[in-house]
């Protein structure tokens, strides 16, 4: 047998999807997944429980769909064409029309839950813990190996290098993902409380569609982050991208890059503010000591001037005490003439009256003294002046 291309498969089975009558006009029921746009083109799975297709909506197309139909965790009954790609060896339906079909099954559950858990009060903002303004250690549960941790950890690193990083592995799509992330956020709990603490958790994945990112909108998962202890931050999906982590967290975070940035400071721009403030403080501390210096040393000639004002004043109250006990002093008057009679006892006799006749006094003159005896007294008939 002559073996043919793979091209020549291709185009083979291509052609025969193109003319299956029954492939074209198709209505097809399904909740729509993954949903993104590239120009005027969209792109988008359809599933069901057991399987899903990859669908188109074209430019030419889009024009006459209802386009508000079109989203994430929506049911829709889409009209539609086989569109076999030969040269990838794959097919797709291009979408023509889109009817609603009533709510995704997603959707329904997300908005179950959500309706629950906020008439439980879980989203109240009295719950919300405050994200610590500067974390010594931060724990994240997330996928070891996915993109989130990397941006987490590089954004980290490069505006902080005071915080530690502790990651709490976690599965966070598929089965088993729900119970992975509780336990991760138990974990890093019990860590934090036996000494190792933990200042703020980050919980979340990367991007993806509605499907990837349904442990997330998890009850247990929701419950789970609401009774920690230890202050988390969702960082689910893309900006776009909603989720009941999202309501119950104590923050919510765009990203996990916008998680990592929001859960640690920038401790070099710190260092330049502190060092800014401390140039600051510096120079106005000089400029305080300088006026204080200034000021005592006004202070200290005022006081000096003071003293000698007063050591003068006293120096002149002296020298006029000194000029009295001068005037005053006998031996001044002895030297003009003038004597001092005392008794025995050397008490000076200041008046006639206290001389007896006959009796012997001192008489003290400049150069010395001599005893005397009263031999006659004669009193000073002239007035006292």
């Amino acid at each position: 047998m002559k073996p043919v291309s793979v091209s020549q498969v291709n185009e083979y089975i291509a052609k025969k999807l193109r003319d299956d009558l029954n492939l074209r006009g198709l209505a097809v029921e399904g909740e729509i997944s993954g949903l993104s746009r590239s120009g005027q083109h969209y792109y988008l799975t359809l599933k069901d429980a057991d399987s899903m297709i990859r669908c188109a909506i074209w430019g030419s197309n889009a024009v006459n769909i209802d386009m508000s139909l079109v989203e994430n965790g929506r049911k829709i009954v889409a009209i539609c064409d086989i569109s076999p790609y030969a040269k990838g060896g794959s097919y797709s339906l291009s979408i023509r029309h889109v009817e609603a079909a009533g709510e995704g099954d997603l959707a329904a559950e997300f908005n179950r839950i959500k309706e629950k858990l906020e008439k439980e009060g879980l989203f109240d903002r009295k719950w919300k813990k405050p994200i610590p303004e500067f974390p010594y250690r931060v724990g994240v549960v997330t996928s070891a190996t996915g993109a989130a941790i990397e941006d987490i950890r590089k954004i980290i690193t490069a505006k902080n290098d005071f915080t530690d990083i502790l990651i709490f592995p976690a599965a966070v799509q598929g089965v088993g993902a729900v119970r992975s992330i509780c336990d991760g956020i138990a974990a890093a709990n019990e860590v934090s409380k036996s000494g190792l603490h933990i200042d703020t958790l980050i919980v979340g994945r990367g991007g993806g569609s509605p499907e990837d990112l349904a442990a997330f909108n998890d009850e247990e998962v929701a419950r789970a982050i609401f009774a920690s202890d230890i202050p988390v931050i969702s960082a689910v999906g893309h900006e776009i991208d909603f989720s009941i982590s999202d309501f119950v967290a104590d923050a919510r975070a765009e990203t996990p890059t916008a998680a990592a940035d929001m859960a640690v400071m920038d401790t070099y721009k710190l260092r330049e503010e502190i060092d800014r403030s401390l140039e600051i403080l510096k120079t106005s501390a000089e400029h305080k000591i300088d006026y204080e210096r200034r000021a005592l040393e006004s202070g200290a000639e005022l006081l000096r001037a003071g003293i000698r004002a007063k050591l003068a004043e006293a120096s002149n109250a002296v020298d006029k005490a000194l000029i009295v006990l001068r005037e005053n002093d006998p031996r001044n008057i002895f030297s003009k003439g003038y004597a001092a009679v005392t008794d025995d006892k050397g008490s000076i006799v200041p008046d006639i009256d206290g001389i007896d006749p006959g009796s012997e006094y001192i008489i003290r003159m400049k150069s010395g003294s001599f005893r005397a005896a009263a031999v006659e007294i004669s009193r000073d008939e002239r007035k006292e002046i």
